[in-house]
């Protein structure tokens, strides 16, 4: 998911002006620096290029309310049975 980071901070009387830069993704940030050799670059843009945030989000969620589920179907006291 895209952040803002803290790019500076101006002391101004008894606050603090806070400036952020442009949303970006870790993957992007790890783009656009010089720590990675461009046959990885190359390697992880066609790896982003597989994936669809939005889906995996969606998949991620849609897990969490099953196992949410699952759980609180196990923590039930069992039925008692009707007296005959």
């Amino acid at each position: 998911m895209p952040t803002m980071k803290l790019a500076s901070k101006v002391k101004g009387g008894s606050h603090e002006l806070k400036k952020y830069d442009e949303p970006r993704s870790p993957s992007q940030r790890l783009l656009e620096s010089d720590a990675l050799s461009p046959e990885v670059k190359a390697e992880l843009t066609w790896l982003c290029g597989l994936y669809n945030p939005v889906q995996l989000q969606h998949n991620v969620n849609k897990t969490i309310l099953a196992l949410r589920g699952a759980i609180a179907a196990q923590s039930l006291p069992p039925e008692r049975k009707p007296a005959a």
